[in-house]
């Protein structure tokens, strides 16, 4: 799975499914159901339950509902991946295999870049050779940080060439989205990241030491790389352009605004599963539209909640992703790259609606059912740390 998700949904899907029937057959319900005590195992699957029975009081086809309900339905995958790894000694695997398979994307997306006729399709970009900017970005931001906690990793067990490996890819994953493609959301979280994943694993010298060097490296970066200065500056640019024309950063306003009208005509449970995409129609009656504006993601995941399920979504969501970051809070190596999953996906969730999405949803779910697993692992063989 963690091989097959940045490059294929449909071969993901089947390993999924093979996965799936493995941990079924082989897992009492017993010990199943005792994973439900704790919150960071029910609250996913009360999120599910909720999109559920909201088809209830949605006024759109069942069809559109279902369709709704199974972007949720990854969310009941987190307690069963904690439970097995929490049993399980290839946790590291896991995470690695997803480190090799970005590693070889990372690969040609630098080929693809530097001869463009090696994309294989008409629809792709230089530099992005499957899916889009935006989740290859997610999957690389996670990259860097996760070589660089391998690269401290190996450091403390003496094991130069490797750290400094590590080092190195951390670093052309890092080049290769500041000078191949450049994602808005993932470059804005990259500092905020940062800051999480230090100042609590960092003595505070070392750390200042490390803000200064990066600070000179992203100052370098913004004069060598014209394609980083480009993607930041359209932010500008595109807010000016919005008052005339069509832009992704005016589509994103005009979401919004009408996301928060749509939430004050139903506060507390919200339009129900599946009505968002209804409610952009209706809205558009009337006017003159264009396809872009009519959709059924409101790119912000609270608004996503919100409008759907209302006061009671919204407050599930960020009980989830507030026990899930309150599980990674100890000083571990697998701790810091569980804070870095759930940071990196609230913070995209600013932007896009990343736990609704398929790949974006799957390495949160992924990321956070194995690492919660192997943390909950270590506390319990050694309970007096």
């Amino acid at each position: 799975m963690a091989l097959s998700l940045p490059w294929s949904t449909t071969i993901f899907g089947v390993f999924t499914v093979l996965w799936l029937i493995t941990v079924v057959t082989v897992t009492d319900a017993r010990s199943i159901r005792l994973q439900f005590r704790r919150p960071a195992c029910w609250l996913p699957v009360a999120l599910f339950c909720l999109a559920a029975l909201g088809m209830l009081w949605a006024d759109v086809p069942w069809a559109a509902g279902i369709h709704a309900v199974g972007s949720m339905v990854k969310l009941l995958a987190i307690p069963l991946l904690m439970h097995q790894f929490e049993r399980s000694e290839k946790g590291l695997t896991v995470f690695l295999a997803f480190l090799a398979s970005c590693t070889v994307l990372l690969a040609l997306s630098w080929l693809s870049w530097f001869e463009p006729r090696m994309i294989l399709t008409s629809d792709k970009i230089p530099g992005v050779p499957v899916k889009n900017w935006i989740t290859q970005g997610v999957e690389f931001v996670l990259c860097i940080f996760g070589s660089a906690a391998l690269a401290i990793a190996t450091w403390r067990r003496q094991r130069r060439y490797a750290a400094a490996g590590f080092a190195l890819l951390g670093a052309a994953f890092f080049l290769n989205m500041t000078l191949v493609a450049s994602s808005r959301t993932a470059l804005v979280s990259l500092p905020v990241l940062l800051l999480v994943s230090t100042l609590r694993y960092i003595k505070w010298r070392d750390a200042l030491v490390l803000y200064l060097t990066i600070a000179v490296a992203a100052v370098l970066t913004w004069f060598l790389a014209p394609n980083l200065r480009e993607r930041i500056g359209s932010i500008q640019q595109q807010y000016m352009l919005s008052q005339r024309q069509q832009t992704s950063v005016g589509l994103r306003l005009e979401y919004w605004t009408k996301s928060l009208k749509f939430i004050r005509s139903a506060p507390l449970a919200g339009h129900g599963t599946g009505s968002i995409r209804g409610l952009f129609e209706r809205e558009a009656v009337g006017k003159t539209v264009t396809g872009d504006q009519v959709v059924a993601n409101p790119h912000n995941q609270t608004l996503y909640f919100a409008i759907e399920w209302g006061v009671i979504g919204v407050i599930l969501l960020y009980a989830m992703w507030i026990t899930h970051f309150l599980m990674f809070t100890e000083k571990r190596w697998i701790s810091w790259l569980g804070i870095i999953v759930v940071s990196q996906n609230v913070l995209g969730s600013l932007f896009n609606s990343h736990l609704s999405d398929y790949v974006e949803g799957w390495i949160y779910v992924i990321g956070v059912g194995v690492a919660g697993g192997m943390v909950s692992k270590v506390r319990k063989s050694s309970p007096s740390q």
